[in-house]
């Protein structure tokens, strides 16, 4: 349907209501199915997408002071990799005490004590700092998927946050749901991963009678004078585990940068073994395979 008045050239997205009506919009415009309906008060322009971010800034633009998106959805807006079982399909709203918990058709709304630092800016969003959506994630996640999410907010290559800062935000966590499990998540972090399948893997393995790899080993390989980064490495005995996501498939330059690396590294006495995202659905058939590897390089086993 079209617009008999145009639209402002300068429309937002997403907006409420309340907002289009103040900046000139007409009820009548407001009633045209052109536009987007994603949470009660609030409207997207013709041809915008139901993307999350989309949705959000509708929902933000109806929310109070102080509420910010929280728990899964936070960990979106960050970028966080978070298991198929876990991508809701609600946003996730925390309302300051003594703010009620918002309650809304596709809103997960949850109410809590939030201190100033606790909230920050993603993308002009009001979300829950990562230390402390990362606390909020351990009453949804699993052991090994929230240690995954933590990695992914220290990876070095761009840290959202930082151990110490996690410490302090475990130590400080008000909520009773997920506590008993933070200080062990804490301690089994690395911000050496760049993956979450890399995580999930290095945290079977270190439950595992084996012993513990090295996250993203660095490696200077004379022969063909290039440097590599083994995503999981056991340098005493030269055994290398490597990722192939999807991508290292259907890019075709990245498919024969990692045949080459990988044939770099055997050259010069590396054992390298692959995995691949159908072996992390089942992670404990992959440990006999690396204990092969491992004893035919010397590995005597634990005692």
């Amino acid at each position: 349907m079209t617009f008999r008045k145009p639209l402002p050239v300068t429309m937002p997205s997403a907006f409420s209501v309340a907002d289009a009506l103040h900046n000139g919009l007409t009820t009548g415009q407001l009633r045209n199915p052109s536009f987007g309906r994603p949470f009660f008060g609030t409207r997207t322009t013709p041809g915008a997408s139901d993307a999350v971010e989309v949705r959000c800034r509708a929902l933000a633009s109806r929310m109070l002071r102080g509420q910010a998106f929280s728990h899964l959805t936070a960990a979106f807006l960050f970028g966080v990799p978070l298991p198929r079982s876990a991508r809701s399909p609600s946003l996730h709203v925390m309302s300051p005490t003594p703010v009620r918990a918002m309650r809304a058709t596709g809103v997960t709304g949850h109410q809590a004590s939030l201190v100033p630092d606790e909230v920050v800016r993603v993308g002009g969003l009001p979300v829950t700092s990562p230390e402390r959506t990362w606390c909020d994630l351990a009453a949804l996640l699993g052991f090994a998927d929230l240690v995954a999410a933590g990695d992914h907010l220290l990876c070095w290559k761009y840290p959202r946050t930082t151990i110490d800062q996690l410490t302090d935000a475990v130590a400080r966590y008000p909520s009773q749901r997920g506590r008993a499990v933070l200080p062990r998540a804490l301690a089994a972090l690395s911000t050496r991963s760049r993956s979450r399948p890399e995580s999930l893997l290095r945290v079977e393995l270190v439950a595992s009678p084996l012993p513990n790899p090295v996250p993203n080993f660095e490696v200077h390989l004379r022969l063909s004078r290039r440097d590599l980064e083994i995503d999981l490495a056991y340098p005493e005995f030269k055994v290398g585990l490597e990722y192939q996501g999807d991508h290292h498939r259907t890019d075709r330059g990245q498919w024969r940068r990692d045949i080459r690396r990988g044939n770099d590294a055997v050259d010069e006495g590396w054992s390298m073994l692959y995995f691949t995202g159908d072996d992390t659905d089942d992670l404990p058939a992959l440990l006999p395979r690396v204990e092969r590897r491992l004893r035919a390089r010397g590995w005597a086993g634990s005692s």
